[in-house]
């Protein structure tokens, strides 16, 4: 894992203008919907996004937390689709309330409570395992059956996404692994089976790793709601398993941390296999594509992904 050490943390992957970078007129717009001057704005640093995600803090003692991107970037629709998800969670989902959103100043704008929390350490030995664990497994049951309409199914939404052998197998790159090589047809081959049993009842978040999570009050709370379906229950708990890994986890010890866990119990052995090399492949074509302008640690986070997928691959295969 070469690429290990070299990218910084999830927590500080992101390239992010400070609140006073952002035009006079959406800071005025803000103070006026608050209805209280920003005392103080924390820029938020975790994620991929070149948008703002700042902590204000306000002089009438309230707090919010605001995400916001210009209306042409690329990845507007996102945040209207998180804006859209959010303001229709229910009450009880472990997700900050979204308290307003819309667009000024030609930015795309969501306000939301502030959580006053940290992200979790999923590193062998911490509680906070456990505690994400426990929380994405509960929060499958009280988001089954899904509490929104209208969204795509997993069938659609994932699977369009989350693949890449095939692709790497007709033009298979120079510097792809000596093990990636050796079974890139069957992973091809591999990777689809998922698919056929992604659908489900439940709304899925579709996007957990670590700086889409908070520890609060003993427990965990889910923030960015972009990327939402209806699918499978398994699929969010499932995502930890890379996450583990490059905490430090073997895929071994990664699995059993979520043993027990009825959405993880639940699925069948070859379905997690296939998920598993949907992943690898995903992230391993991924990574290397061209970097999205303003998001400049993208790519080398996903070639850490795409080596603990692989790791988990490798495991479950026995190839």
């Amino acid at each position: 894992m070469s690429d290990l050490f070299s990218h910084p943390p999830l927590g500080s992957t992101a390239v992010r203008p400070s609140w006073e970078q952002l035009p006079g007129e959406l800071r005025d717009f803000v103070a006026a919907h608050l209805g209280s001057t920003v005392a103080t704005a924390d820029v938020q640093s975790g994620g991929f996004s070149p948008g703002v995600a700042a902590r204000l803090s306000l002089t009438n003692n309230d707090r919010v937390f605001i995400k916001a991107i210009r209306t042409d970037h690329v990845l507007a629709g996102k945040y209207r689709t998180e804006a859209e998800t959010a303001g229709r969670l229910p009450s009880a989902a472990p997700a900050p309330r979204l308290r307003w959103h819309g667009m000024e100043a030609d930015w795309v704008v969501l306000i939301f409570d502030d959580v006053d929390g940290r992200h979790p350490d999923l590193s062998p030995g911490s509680p906070d395992v456990s505690t994400v664990a426990s929380a994405l497994s509960d929060m499958a049951g009280l988001l089954t059956p899904s509490p929104l309409s209208g969204l795509p199914p997993a069938s659609v939404s994932r699977v369009r996404l989350l693949y890449g052998w095939h692709d790497l197998a007709e033009s298979p790159p120079h510097d792809l692994g000596d093990w990636e090589q050796l079974h890139l047809r069957a992973l091809a081959d591999l990777e689809t089976l998922w698919g056929r049993h992604a659908d489900g009842a439940t709304l899925v978040h579709g996007d957990i790793r670590p700086d889409n999570l908070l520890i609060t009050d003993g427990t965990a709370v889910v923030v960015d709601w972009a990327q939402p379906c209806q699918g499978a229950a398994w699929q969010d708990i499932a995502d930890l398993i890379p996450h583990l890994i490059m905490a430090g986890h073997t895929p071994e010890t990664a699995e059993k941390a979520l043993t027990g866990l009825p959405s993880w119990d639940l699925a069948a052995t070859e379905v997690m296999t296939s998920y598993a090399a949907a992943f690898a492949g995903y992230w391993t074509r991924m990574s290397r594509q061209p970097a999205p302008p303003g998001v400049p640690h993208l790519r080398s986070y996903q070639r850490r992904a795409a080596e603990a997928a692989l790791a988990w691959t490798m495991y479950r295969t026995g190839w």
